[in-house]
Parts: structure tokens; sequence; C-alpha cells
């Protein structure tokens, strides 16, 4: 049997959080009363008011939140109408932050969207509707995110774009994209209905109408520290997630289960503060869903402090059901010291290595902080996208209070290992090794293509004034 230095310690965190059922409470006033959080709405700043009133209340004294301002967006309603060979109207939503307008042409199906259709298919997408699936094409070793196949189907000359959920009985699908063409979210049973459609004929034409709106708005993000008694240095640890959903949706597993795990670990850790060694600061970020405008903005806001972050641990969907472990983000010399420690706690926590630039560990790994994301590996490696996740049925009824509670009872003790180990293995990547990394993963295409499709959109004829402010945009890459 491994021995345990902190036994003491752990017992404190496991028996504080699995008799509360705070995570849950929480839970479930974030999403009943607040709803989808998502900047700009009623549920946005009322939530972080209310967070920051109740980490207060659970002790973190310095609890708060900051300010900044984003490229928002507010929905208007959406069509999709067949207008050729038959006349038939489906039920679709807007994609946050695409285009309001009307277009009509031929509907193009490219199934999954994999990367040499657009250009083998060119001639057929140019000045024309493309409807892919939300599903990953075969072959990929990457995630093609919904946001690349948006950019790929414009680039070849799509003038709207039609999103369909790979799931059945899950809906109309949403997610960020860019104010270039009109584009909506399909759900499979009528995606599915359409492709049939374009086996039937090849001269099928469909009509998308969106009134959708983008503007700036102010955000937030809600910020605690646990700090210790007597702190042996200045450096330390970062674990957040962020709190605002879709519009259309509660958001419940993706990210609320996330932001309440850290709300418990801040309360759980903040009864362990005599024992820790170095800070411990909780974020919840906001705005992730339409650009990680939040983990960017914190990062931008706090960026003299960054060599002092230790590690960053990114639980997103913290609460999903499945193991509790870390996927590093390319730090292998950490994994023998979560090993070491999960023997220690007695607890299961698998890891392994991978990284995404599409959640808010992303703006702390290109400034050379060690990362990492919590959540089951191996269950992964098996999922093939999102399920009810990103739809109207990411509500409260799918968290367990048994998986918030396993979350909050590791990753609380694996925070407080870090902020106490006297030798951390990580070692800060040079931002030449940044981007190589990027290179590697071919995320640097992804970089590239979003340049070379704002090099195309500038030679329009006539750019929308909401395009232009896109285009005028600078990366935050």
């Amino acid at each position: 049997m491994v021995e345990n230095p902190y036994l003491k310690v752990d017992k404190k965190i496991v028996s504080e959080v699995y008799t509360s059922s705070e995570p849950m409470d929480n839970l479930k006033v974030l999403c009943d009363v607040y709803d989808s959080r998502f900047p700009g709405t009623k549920g946005d700043l009322g939530s972080v008011k209310w967070m920051v009133k109740k980490l207060k209340r659970n002790g973190l004294k310095n609890a708060h939140y900051e300010t900044y301002t984003i490229p928002g967006w507010k929905r208007g309603p959406a069509q999709l109408r067949v207008t050729s060979p038959i006349k038939k109207r489906f039920e679709v939503i807007s994609l946050p932050h695409g285009l309001g307008g009307e277009i009509e042409g031929k509907l193009v199906y490219l199934g999954d969207g994999a990367i040499d259709d657009y250009e083998k298919r060119k001639d057929e997408i140019d000045g024309n509707v493309v409807l892919v699936t939300s599903r990953n094409p075969m072959g990929m070793q990457r995630f093609l995110h919904r946001s690349e196949k948006y950019m790929r189907s414009v680039f070849a000359g799509a003038k709207g774009w039609i999103f369909m959920n790979h799931y059945p009985a899950y809906g109309p699908p949403t997610g960020g994209i860019s104010p270039v063409v009109p584009a909506v979210g399909i759900s499979y049973e009528d995606g599915s209905y359409l492709v049939r459609l374009t086996e039937r004929s090849d001269e099928a034409t469909v009509k998308i109408k969106t009134t959708d709106t983008n503007y700036d708005l102010e955000t937030y993000n809600v910020i605690c520290d646990v700090e210790p008694d007597d702190p042996v240095d200045d450096e330390y640890v970062v674990v957040g997630s962020h709190y605002d959903g879709h519009d259309i949706s509660q958001g419940a597993v993706d990210p609320a289960s996330g932001a309440v795990t850290v709300m418990e670990i801040a309360r759980t850790l903040n009864k362990v503060k005599k024992k820790l060694k170095r800070r411990v600061r909780c974020i919840c970020f906001g705005a992730e869903e339409i650009g990680l405008y939040g983990s960017y903005n914190y990062v931008a806001m706090h960026e003299n402090e960054m060599d002092k972050v230790r590690f960053m641990l990114n639980l997103d969907s913290g609460g999903r059901a499945g193991k509790k472990g870390v996927t590093f983000h390319d730090f292998p010399e950490l994994e023998p010291l979560l090993k070491q420690w999960a023997a220690e706690m007695n607890a299961e926590m698998p890891s392994d290595q991978r990284v995404s630039p599409y959640s808010d560990h992303w703006p702390f790994f290109l400034k050379s902080v060690p990362c990492g994301s919590g959540g089951d590996p191996e269950a992964r490696r098996t999922r093939t996208g999102r399920g009810y996740g990103h739809t109207k049925y990411d509500t409260v009824d799918k968290v367990e209070q048994g998986y918030l509670r396993l979350a909050a009872a590791n990753y609380a003790r694996f925070l407080f290992r870090i902020a106490n180990v006297e030798e951390w293995p990580a070692r800060r990547k040079t931002p030449e090794e940044i981007q190589e990394f990027i290179k590697k993963q071919g995320y640097d295409k992804t970089i590239q293509l979003a340049e070379e499709v704002k090099n195309y959109v500038r030679t329009w004829d006539e750019i929308h004034p909401e395009t232009q402010a896109w285009l005028d945009r600078k990366s935050a890459w």
C-alpha cells in the first residue's frame, strides 16, 4: 500500500465533498434560475453576481469578477426552405456569430466534410449552399472543428451553410462560426431528408434567411483565490471552467457541471488552506463558446503573472459521466507524478497526452503555462461528437451528483498536491517550441486558412459592415 503524506487533508476534502449537495444545488441555480448564461443575456451578469456572492459566503473573501468587451451576437428567427423541386420548410437555428441575411442556391451535400472535398468539389460549391454533418471525417488524426468546415466551405465559394447534427433525436446543433455568410443548424432527421433530396435531384435548391446581429458587449470572469496562511513563494495554480452555455440551452453538462466543480474545489480547499503552500486561483470564464474570450482576456489582463502560474487545469464539462483523470497538453513528464498521487489518494485517475485549441486551456498553453484538462481519456477515444451537447437537451437532468462529487474530490486533492510539491517537473516550452508543436499538430493550417478566407472575402465587391468588423479584428493566435 502506498503511503499517503496528506491522508488527513484527503479525508477532510472527501468528507466535505461527499456529505454536501453543494455542487448539485449550485448547478440547479445556475441552470434553472440563470438559464444559459450566454453573453449579453440577463442570466450572464445575474449568474456572475450570484457566483461571487456564493463564493464569499463559502469563505472566499476575495471573490470578484472582471469585466471585458467582446464581439457579441444576438439571435433572431431563422428559416430554411426547399424551393425546388418541391416546397418544404424546416425548423432550424442560426449559428452564433453568423451573418444575418438571405441566400438561395443549389444544395451541395459534403457528408462529414473531409478536407479534400472542398477543393475537389469547388465548382459545385461556388455560389451555392453547403450541407455538412457534425461528425469528424474518417481518417482524421485531429478533430476537424465546425468552424474549420465552415471556413473551408466559404473559401470554396459557399454563400450559405447548413450544419447537420449527426446524432438522432437531439434537434439542431449550435456552435460559433464567423459573420461571413448565413448559416444554420439542422437536426439529423431533417438533414437526412435533405440528403435524400440531393440523391433524387441534381438541382435541389434551398433558401436560408437569418436575422442575427453582431455587436460589442461586456461580459465577465469570476475569480477567487484560496490563499495559504504562509505561502512559500509567489507561484500559483489555476483551475477553471467556463460558465457560459449556448443561448438555446441550459448548458448543464457543458459547461456548468465544470463551473460548479470549480466552485466546490474552492470551497473544499479553503477548508484545508492551513496546509496549503501555494495559492490556488479558481476561475469561471465567460464567453468560451463563441471564441475563448474569457480565457484570452484573463491571460491578457494578467500577462505579467503567467510565469508564476505553475499549472492550469481546465474543467470544461468537468462533471460529465466518466472517470476523473487528466489529459495533459503535451507534458509527459507529469504523468508519473499523477500516477504516484492517484495511488496515494486511492483514486482512479487515467491520463494521456493530447491538446486541442478549442477550450480555455489554449491561451495558457500559448503563454508556456503547463496545462491539462479533466475528464475521462478512455471515453474521449471512443466519443465521435457532442451528443446532446450544444443542443437544447443539455439540461440539469443529464448531470448526476455522483460524478460532480467524484470530480470535486479527485481534482481538489490533485490541485492541493500541485500547489504543495517542492520539485515541479513541468518544463515550460519556448515560443519556438510552441509554434513547432502547433505546426506538427496541423493547427498552423487552421490559422493559415483563417487568413486565406479573410483575404478572399476582402476581394468581394460588397462586404457587410459586420463582416468588415470581423476582417479588421486581430487574431488572438
